[in-house]
């Protein structure tokens, strides 16, 4: 305790923003424009628009899920500084577990605002008589990792944010691995494909996330998704791009996924987020078949980036992203705190 004492930065008294200035209010629909705006301010290699950031807060049930977004105001100036949000995470779902968000405006970072929504959010933690919180910051945002640290939060996992450009990839290199899943009877198709053709492409695909999300590496065991909510998150995501969202198949049978979506704030770039086989097919270039299916896309449209993000001890996957020539970026470092 003395040690964190310590090691709290002090906050130049010029700089600090009177408390009495600040008020915590309900965050609504309207302010997505500025949410986008603080946001981005502090992760501009990341950025989202606001189009985005209302459809996945739209898209989450909040009938089984906890979510509140709060905006925090100068009320002299009557400027949004910062946002701070409280919710359950779906896939990793404990009732009494939340993720706390705080969002500060690069503008007024470093002046009070952050701590102002921060305890405003541990008092709504006790009155929901939560056990933990979880946090996240950039591993590189030194402001961020002392006010977790300082707080009590301590580090639970860390994920890797890798970059590629298609241009670059010399794909006969690794035409072997798809040759290797063809040889095993393997066909790489795209949800658009399988959506004009098998009337239970979406239960089979459901099905197949879920287990396939059971083997990704995660802050906490995984919680099964219902099959409403993942078709909200997964298929209803407006950035999916379902002639490029790739499906390995065994006759009818679905054995891997790789789930691609568009940036509203990239357009020369992609996300690449989950890439998975089933375990009995593993091994045999599948994952690689569909990685490569996607950097054919990405330079047929012309296409400048493909983004992803991995756990570090996610070593199949690093792997296969490694050979094909992603570059590791600066990445995310989650946190928990016992309430």
């Amino acid at each position: 305790m003395g040690q964190s004492q310590q090691n709290i930065q002090k906050i130049p008294e010029e700089s600090r923003i009177e408390r009495m200035s600040l008020e915590i209010r309900k965050f609504q629909p309207i302010e997505y424009e500025r949410f986008a705006q603080i946001y981005n301010s502090s992760f501009p290699n990341n950025p989202f628009s606001a189009h985005e950031l209302k459809a996945w807060d739209d898209n989450l049930d909040k009938t089984k899920y906890y979510f509140q977004r709060y905006s925090c105001y100068n009320k002299q100036t009557s400027e949004m500084l910062g946002v701070g949000a409280l919710g359950h995470v779906p896939w990793m779902f404990n009732p009494r577990k939340y993720q706390a968000r705080i969002f500060v405006d690069k503008n007024h970072q470093n002046k009070g605002v952050g701590q102002f929504i921060y305890e405003s959010l541990m008092k709504q933690l006790v009155d929901l008589q939560a056990v933990a919180a979880y946090a996240w910051a950039k591993e590189d945002d030194t402001i961020a990792l002392s006010f977790l640290a300082n707080r009590g939060f301590t580090e639970m996992f860390r994920t890797w944010e890798s970059w590629l450009n298609p241009v670059q990839v010399n794909q006969s290199k690794f035409h072997q691995y798809a040759e290797r899943a063809s040889n095993a009877g393997i066909e790489i198709t795209s949800l658009a494909h399988e959506l004009e053709h098998d009337p239970e492409c979406y239960r089979k695909l459901y099905e197949l996330n879920q287990e396939l999300m059971g083997d990704v590496p995660l802050p906490e065991p995984y919680s099964r998704i219902p099959y409403e909510q993942w078709l909200s998150f997964d298929m209803k995501d407006p950035g999916l791009v379902p002639e490029v969202y790739s499906i390995a198949k065994d006759g009818a049978k679905y054995v891997g996924l790789s789930s691609v979506r568009r940036l509203d704030k990239e357009p020369h770039g992609l996300w690449q987020a989950l890439t998975g086989v089933t375990r009995q097919y593993r091994g045999k270039g599948i994952a690689f078949a569909m990685k490569l299916k996607v950097l054919d896309y990405a330079r047929e449209k012309g296409y400048e980036r493909i983004k992803t993000d991995n756990a570090t001890n996610n070593t199949p996957m690093l792997s296969i992203n490694m050979k094909l020539g992603f570059n590791r970026q600066t990445g995310w470092v989650n946190f928990s705190k016992t309430i």
